[in-house]
């Protein structure tokens, strides 16, 4: 008889890796994230194995200083130990790769060091060495970082994703806990996850661009998936039109990743078809959205409907009922041109002015939520289609 304990057990298994084992395998992880294909050769699959992937979604961006991670480069010079890593076995594009669970800041130091992107700083005791990059090293000191251990616990087996987080939060008891989109975009993986961090992280790089500064995107804002997540809410009324039946914003997100993450298990199939979709009514999403950027500074603002923007720029309440119009228009069979015409535009911007003035967004003895869904589908089922 299996006991409930059992099903539950990791079993983990230690290993001394040198650092440039280390280094090889991340630059293995680095490359497999590159590549573009997804169903990847049997010989494709062996010389990624093991590839240790950095940062997995649940980890947080890199915060270190140049000071922190030159006092581990001098702690490992000096053989003063270094904490252990944690490990968990996870399969990237069909390949058995190593999620770094806990240890991402060290073993990013490292790396960064070996590859020369910064110079050691504010050391206290080998105060001879500052200044130095990778490459100024002695021969012997090269060596003695290169072949220098850190223990690697590696979890192979997990009753699942979520177990696997769960790991991740109990070895990092005492941080900043996880944001709730930050647990979705561990738990819920899928094609269309990637995207969006991609597309998210795409936007952070063109910080100045327009479109940019329509989702608000900021640092932190990114760090924290809180723009990840407004994405995910605007993807699901796009294709789903706004729901009765869910009362808060973040619920729309959380449904919808968990969706496409449950069609990946039950009908990899379809998985390529309905990403394909997801795509383009995106993409088609934005082109809208760029074009009301030649009027409009922050279309996700109040300013839609001729108010000042004030302190908000980016309203979620505001995101979701042009998702919900513009899912209106496309279920209406309006096509992109139509929808984007100059014309149509005019036809919205004026529609929109009309309806939100009147709405409970502008109303002073309105005390619920903003984005109680009755209140949006009432404002959406108000707009009527140009014809």
């Amino acid at each position: 008889m299996t006991r409930e304990i059992d099903k539950y057990r990791v079993n983990p298994s230690s290993l001394d890796l040198t650092l440039q084992i280390i280094r090889d395998r991340i630059n293995l992880g680095n490359k497999l994230q590159e590549l573009e294909d997804e169903e990847l050769t049997k010989d494709q699959l062996l010389d990624y194995n093991d590839a240790i992937i950095l940062t997995p979604d649940y980890q947080r961006e890199y915060r270190s200083t140049s000071k922190d991670e030159s006092s581990l480069i001098e702690s490992m010079l000096l053989g003063i130990p270094i904490p252990p890593i944690f490990l968990a076995s996870h399969k990237l594009k069909g390949v058995q790769v190593l999620n770094v669970v806990d240890g991402q800041h060290r073993l990013r130091a490292f790396y960064r060091f070996f590859e020369n992107k910064f110079n050691l700083k504010e050391l206290t005791i080998l105060t001879e060495y500052n200044n130095l990059y990778f490459r100024d090293l002695e021969i012997d000191d090269l060596r003695l970082l290169q072949s220098g251990n850190i223990l690697a616990i590696t979890f192979r087996q997990f009753p699942g994703k979520e177990f696997e987080l769960e790991i991740f939060s109990r070895y990092n008891k005492g941080t900043k806990p996880l944001t709730p989109q930050e647990i979705r975009h561990a738990v819920y993986d899928s094609k269309t996850n990637q995207k969006i961090n991609a597309f998210c992280k795409k936007l952070l790089e063109n910080y100045d661009s327009k479109l940019s500064k329509a989702y608000s995107v900021s640092k932190a804002r990114y760090q924290k998936k809180a723009l990840q997540e407004n994405i995910f809410v605007i993807l699901y009324i796009l294709e789903n039109g706004i729901n009765i039946k869910i009362q808060k914003s973040p619920l729309y997100a959380e449904n919808y990743m968990k969706d496409k993450s449950e069609l990946a298990k039950a009908s990899p199939d379809l998985v390529s078809s309905d990403f394909f979709k997801t795509e383009r009514l995106f993409t088609e999403f934005n082109k809208f959205i760029e074009e009301l950027l030649l009027v409009i500074d922050f279309p996700f603002s109040r300013e839609i409907y001729g108010f000042s923007r004030q302190k908000s720029k980016f309203q979620i309440s505001i995101a979701m009922i042009i998702a919900g119009i513009f899912n209106k228009m496309k279920t209406s069979n309006m096509t992109i041109e139509t929808i984007t015409s100059k014309d149509n535009i005019q036809f919205f911007l004026e529609q929109v002015a009309n309806i939100l003035s009147e709405s409970h967004l502008e109303n002073p003895d309105y005390k619920a939520s903003s984005t109680n869904p009755i209140e949006l589908k009432s404002i959406v089922d108000l707009y009527k289609i140009n014809e």
